[in-house]
């Protein structure tokens, strides 16, 4: 009789103590503050913000502006006056207080930026921008999306043109007043047919005044930031007194692994490697200072592992048994700061969906960064479709054979930066529907397509 009163009291406690939790989220507005930095502006409506040691991309509501404006000279205008500073970023969140997060970007309503102590918005009219802020959420507005999706493509595209010709061999001087650095002739030698947004579509006239303008600017990449570490979720193999792991499996593969064994020789029993296989994990990679995966004779070199299950970390298993953890942050190879990852623009055709996280890509021949056929890396749907397998069939009919731009990461020496042997995207465009990939697999999930 008294377990049955316990078990009554425990079981009371626990509900209230949940629809305490639930009225604490419904009580949530549909933002909360979140502290950060602000560190520089994209575009007006797009901003590059740090926030818990990493660098996010912030997208504010569409601005309505009345009149004309040049959004270059707005965003250089910007870049000049609004320095590094502490901010509070009103973020749009999940409904469980977490930040809302849709094609690796963060939504706020607002920023207020303690340097100058004044909101986003209010600086922008105060530099003379006159403009209504939408009401509809960021996330919600496909239009507003679709526009800051096209700007990141053409600015990108525009970009790597500059590029090209910066890198050609220079004509003799008298030839120079000749030639163009674009090799622009018309709007449409850079922007593809049917891909200008119905919104500019009627400012021919500015476009043509930004095309000749970014001709002579300095050529800009999008940067990307890499922690000098990697984390991935897999199930631990077998493990060898070396320290070797063979057939974990993670990520859709099994690769060879390779972590520092403890000081001690003979160290490894048999119950201890029973006890780690099967073992759910978090593995987590070094990367070199090019930002490259650490591989030796073929075996990627693991930094840590973190056992799921039994909550402790390779330091922290070891030390249960009496073993002497060896630190392997001496080796000179090892990055140790932010790695700067730049973008480029790769045109080729979408091959299907092959895993979650993995597209097909074909190419033309003689591009010395990709193959003719290659499976690229992507970030996977947001939200998870409930059964990924009819999802991707049906995903692959539709847009299977369709043109698309890779947003291929490269590495500061150059070479593509690769996870696993497989070099990965920060985005997939494609230009005849002008939408990313990750908006397209969203309007499949939510039944805006069949």
């Amino acid at each position: 009789m008294k377990n049955h009163e316990k078990i009554c009291r425990i079981l009371t406690g626990t509900i209230l103590f949940v629809l305490v939790g639930l009225n604490h989220l419904s009580a949530l507005g549909p933002t909360i503050p979140q502290a950060g930095i602000f560190e520089s502006v994209s575009s007006h409506q797009v901003v590059m913000a740090k926030i818990d040691g990493n660098i996010e991309q912030i997208c504010l509501p569409r601005f309505e502006i009345e009149g004309e404006f040049d959004d270059r000279e707005l965003k250089k205008k910007l870049k000049d006056s609004l320095e590094s500073q502490d901010a509070i970023f009103h973020l749009y969140h999940d409904g469980l207080g977490r930040p809302k997060k849709q094609g690796g970007m963060m939504f706020a309503s607002e920023i207020y930026l303690k340097g100058i102590k004044m909101n986003y918005t209010a600086y922008l009219r105060k530099i003379g921008l006159n403009f209504k802020v939408s009401k509809t959420r960021p996330y919600e507005d496909k239009e507003h999306l679709r526009a800051v999706a096209y700007n990141r493509y053409i600015v990108t595209r525009i970009a790597e043109a500059e590029k090209a010709d910066k890198d050609k061999p220079k004509p003799e001087e008298k030839k120079l007043q000749d030639i163009s650095t674009m090799q622009i002739s018309t709007i449409w030698d850079v922007l593809p047919r049917g891909v200008v947004p119905p919104s500019i579509r009627k400012q021919q006239k500015e476009i043509e005044k930004r095309i000749k303008a970014m001709k002579n600017r300095p050529y800009q990449a999008e940067i990307v930031k890499m922690d000098p570490v990697r984390w991935a979720t897999g199930k631990f193999g077998v493990l060898t007194a070396d320290g070797f792991i063979t057939g974990s499996y993670l990520e859709g593969q099994k690769p060879d692994l390779e972590i520092t064994p403890p000081q001690e020789k003979d160290w490894l029993k048999p119950e201890m490697v029973k006890e780690l296989e099967g073992q759910p994990c978090e593995f987590v990679f070094q990367l070199d200072r090019s930002g490259h995966e650490v591989v030796k004779d073929g075996r990627y070199f693991l930094r840590n592992i973190y056992f799921r299950d039994l909550k402790l970390s390779w330091e922290e298993w070891l030390k249960k048994y009496s073993l002497t953890y060896v630190d392997p942050a001496s080796r000179q190879d090892f990055a140790t700061n932010v790695i700067d990852l730049q973008v480029k623009l790769i045109s080729g055709t979408f091959a299907g969906m092959k895993a979650a996280v993995i597209c097909g890509g074909d190419f033309a021949e003689g591009n010395p960064l990709v193959k003719t056929h290659e499976l690229i890396r992507v970030f996977p749907p947001d939200p998870k479709p409930a059964k990924f397998v009819p999802f991707a069939r049906r995903f692959n009919e539709l847009y299977s054979g369709k043109p698309a731009d890779f947003s291929l990461l490269l590495c500061p020496d150059g070479k593509p930066y690769s996870e696993l042997g497989q070099k990965k995207a920060r985005r997939l465009y494609f230009p005849e529907r002008q939408s990313t990939l990750e908006m397209l697999q969203q309007e499949l999930i939510s039944g805006k397509i069949k």
